[in-house]
């Protein structure tokens, strides 16, 4: 049931309490119910379709208790919040409020609890000194930046709980937070905090359980003022840069200690002590995150029971998996192991007779496993296997084991055979990864029908054959489709038109004969499209394709045969290779999957084959920003469009091997982002637009072999090129080729005339001149004789003489020098920062 907001109780002038949580209210909130200044309690809590913004309060409110959290109440707040002199509670978690905190907020000395957090405040928090009562700060998932220096928070004797995570906070972590007498927890993960982490007085008395300091960038040793924190429960320093070693026994100190992250640090965990044996952890602990610690060995577990949760991945374990892991795995609480990047080989012994495990995540991947795949756990939702050498084949019952997996890999092995079609009993799996390994036989159909739930299928490089399954059905939900380097052949299955939530479809390196097509014009959220190195033909001209693709960014046509010339409206719809002021390069990421139920560190990462500068890499992360166009290789015609040119955040542009004609478009020169692009192997003619020189970031370029003619223009980075750039162009000329430019090869060129008295054959020679000349070129011969036929006279000279008497006269080209190499060690810097 759903309510308007009842404006008539703004007319209780009486009234002190109104509390209307989770009452269903929807659309906007009445400002005069803020303005009642009888009223101390206003409580509109969990109301998500109830909207607004906050008025002026008057100077004479008796607010106590302002609670808005979960509404959508908005805009920013206003200074006369600071007028609120008795408020005691302020909840506006999870609204929709933004900009900068008003400096009247310091005026709210009476606060006891303050929680802004899931909002979309920025710039920095004033000082919390004056808020002597405060016992709970709350301010995560913001957008908060700036310092905050150990001086915000003197006086705060009674806060038992400050949460900043998930902001832009910088600078130093105060030490002064870890010495406040009541805290009991301290959340500042997710910020750009950096430095070290000093050492603290009184840590043996503090009352600290909770210390979360994940994905900062603090660095230097972790204090040993933690190790003596007798209540601590949870300490979470992963993802920084925390160096040197720390032994085992230090942690053994922390008795209460249930939960440890320290992954992905520059850390050596010592497992072993002083007599070389084994340590165990804290008995009570029951997550241990130690990715990344330099482990050689596996850490003393056998008698821990609480353990749920184990990450030893990225480690150096070598051999076999002990016996005790099946203890362990086997408790009722245990849900997620990860041994991924290690070098096991296997395990000490199988599993007990009767195994049965309720772990919901096993990552075995990146490891050296052989022979068969090992039993798996019936309940796990999340199982990876990739990256080993198994060489077995696919269990015939091993959908019986997948009646609860969300994920499954086994890409990147050895495996051989069909795919049995008990794998299609899997009804719950979202992604089914295959790829890599010598499996053959055709698609079973069974498979195909499962996109109604799989979001994810890769069958990449297999021997697959025979046509894809025409049994696509409607409600397919399908994200990811890889299909590429198999044997597959015959046209593509219409019902694959019904597959519009595709983001990646993947067809290339196989035997495909079929037209281009052009129901893909429905698929609006297509980021890569791969169709290379089939038997596709025709032209890829479809009729109402425009603005269709705007998500797109990469698309592989190569080596087919379509024809035709390039429909140049569909370029203008491409928005994902055009520049958007509104969007900001600090927020990259990778296109990947959500592994959904499962925890936040799970998702599958697509990958794709691209051609750039010339040469086949595989993209293992793309990034959302990265853009390429291969259209080589086929047998296209006409003219390159202009429109190309508004794809400004283009990265690589491949038409190379087609039979385009005309000028190239001078609109390329647009494309700033460039580092790629090969024009090779067409009829092209005219000249090289100048426009192209000031392309700052190509690093490769290929126009050889097209019909251009001209001087080719100069630019900073034209002057890298060899000559292999423009071989096959028989009328270009100018560096780096060896033909020179002359007045019949370049439009506008006129060498120097002499005047027709001085052709004159019956002139008479002057013998005075031609002595004189004779001196001159004599004294000229004796000056430059030894810089041509002497090197380190040569050198010397041009050193000492010639740049001196330069710099005297022309004083800017010192400064031009001097500036040239600071600008290329700027450039350089800048390059290889764009691909850090």
């Amino acid at each position: 049931m759903s309510l308007p907001f009842p404006e008539f109780l703004a007319n209780f002038s009486q009234l002190t309490s109104l509390r209307l949580s989770n009452a269903g209210l929807h659309g906007n909130v009445s400002d005069k119910i803020f303005k009642v200044t009888s009223i101390q309690t206003l409580d509109l809590s969990n109301n998500e379709f109830l909207a607004g913004f906050l008025p002026a309060f008057p100077a004479t409110s008796s607010l106590q208790t302002l609670v808005l959290a979960g509404t959508q109440i908005s805009g920013q707040l206003p200074d006369s919040i600071g007028s609120l002199r008795w408020l005691t509670i302020l909840d506006l978690y999870e609204c929709s409020f933004l900009g900068l905190l008003p400096k009247s907020m310091a005026n709210l000395t009476q606060l006891v609890y303050l929680d802004l957090s899931r909002n979309m405040f920025t710039g920095s928090v004033p000082s919390f000194r004056g808020f002597k009562k405060l016992t709970q700060l709350r301010l995560s998932h913001n957008k908060f930046s700036g310092p905050v220096p150990s001086t915000y928070f003197e006086g705060l004797t009674r806060v038992v709980s400050i949460n900043m995570r998930n902001n832009s906070f910088n600078g130093t972590i105060p030490f002064l937070l870890l010495t406040l007498p009541c805290l009991q927890k301290l959340d500042l993960a997710l910020n750009r905090f950096c430095g070290q982490l000093d050492e603290f007085p009184n840590s043996s008395s503090s009352l600290i359980e909770i210390i979360d300091l994940e994905s900062n960038n603090v660095e230097g040793p972790i204090p040993d003022s933690i190790f003596n924190l007798p209540n601590l429960h949870i300490l979470t320093l992963s993802f920084n840069k925390f160096s040197g070693t720390i032994n085992l026994h230090n942690i053994q100190k922390l008795g209460n200690l249930t939960s440890l992250g320290l992954s992905h640090n520059n850390l050596t965990l010592n497992v072993r002590g002083n007599d070389s044996t084994l340590l165990s952890f804290p008995p009570m602990i029951s997550t241990l995150r130690l990715a990344s610690c330099n482990l050689r060995t596996f850490p003393q577990l056998r008698n821990h029971s609480n353990l749920a949760y184990l990450d030893l991945s990225d480690n150096q374990i070598q051999g076999k998996i002990p016996s005790w892991i099946w203890s362990i795995l086997g408790n009722d609480i245990f849900l997620h192991l990860n041994l991924s990047s290690n070098y096991l080989v296997g395990f000490e012994q199988p599993s007990p007779k009767g195994f049965t495990s309720h772990m919901t995540v096993l990552d075995l991947r990146s490891n050296m496993f052989q022979g068969r795949i090992p039993v798996l756990p019936p309940f796990a939702s999340y199982m990876d296997y990739s990256a080993n050498r198994f060489t077995s084949v696919l269990p015939y019952d091993i959908g019986d084991y997948l009646g609860s997996t969300i994920f499954f890999s086994v890409s990147g092995n050895q495996l051989t055979g069909n795919i049995p079609e008990s794998l299609c009993n899997g009804f719950d799996l979202e992604v089914l990864d295959l790829s890599y390994n010598n499996l053959n036989g055709i698609i079973p159909s069974c498979l195909i029908n499962m996109s109604s739930t799989l979001m994810v299928l890769n069958l990449r490089k297999n021997n697959f054959h025979g046509f894809i399954p025409e049994i696509f059905p409607a409600s397919c939900n399908l994200r990811t489709l890889d299909l590429s380097e198999n044997v597959l052949n015959g046209w593509l299955p219409k019902t694959l038109a019904g597959c519009t939530m595709l983001e990646v479809l993947n067809l290339g390196n196989n035997q495909i004969n079929d037209y281009f097509p052009c129901w893909l014009k429905s698929f609006s959220n297509l980021r890569v499209l791969v169709l290379r190195n089939n038997n596709f033909y025709g032209s890829i001209e479809c009729p109402d394709m425009n603005n269709s693709w705007t998500n797109l960014q990469i698309l592989d046509l190569a080596s087919n045969h379509f024809s035709s010339s390039l429909p140049s409206r569909y370029f203008s719809g491409w928005n994902a290779m055009m520049v958007n002021e509104n969007d900001s390069l600090s927020g990259l990421d990778h296109l990947q999957h959500k592994v959904f139920m499962l925890s936040d560190d799970l998702y599958y990462q697509d990958k794709v084959m691209v051609t750039s500068k010339g040469l086949q890499m595989e993209l293992v992360k793309i990034l959302t920003i990265f853009t390429s166009i291969d259209l080589s290789n086929n047998m296209f015609q006409g003219e390159i469009p202009e429109e190309l040119g508004l794809l400004k955040l283009l990265y690589v542009l491949n038409m190379s091997g087609n039979a385009f004609t005309g000028l190239i478009p001078s609109s390329i020169g647009n494309l700033k982002q460039l580092e790629s692009l090969d024009l090779s192997q067409n009829k092209l003619n005219g000249v090289i637009p100048n426009q192209l020189a000031g392309l700052t970031f190509i690093s490769f370029l290929n126009l050889s072999f097209n019909q251009l003619e001209g001087m080719i223009p100069r630019g900073s980075q034209f002057a890298t090129f060899s000559q292999a750039s423009f071989e096959g162009n028989k009328v270009l000329c100018g560096f780096p080729l060896l033909k020179n430019c002359t007045s019949t090869e370049v439009p506008g060129f006129s060498p120097p005339t002499m005047d027709d008295s001085h052709l004159d054959s019956d002139t008479d020679i002057d013998w005075c001149l031609i002595g004189a000349e004779i001196g001159l070129l004599v004294g000229f011969a004796i000056m430059i004789g030894p810089l041509v036929f002497c090197k380190k006279w040569r050198q010397w000279y041009f050193k000492n003489i010639v740049d001196r008497v330069l710099y005297m006269i022309l004083p800017q080209l010192d400064r031009a020098a001097n500036h040239g190499r600071r600008a290329n060690r700027t450039q350089r810097k800048r390059q290889l920062e764009r691909w850090i």
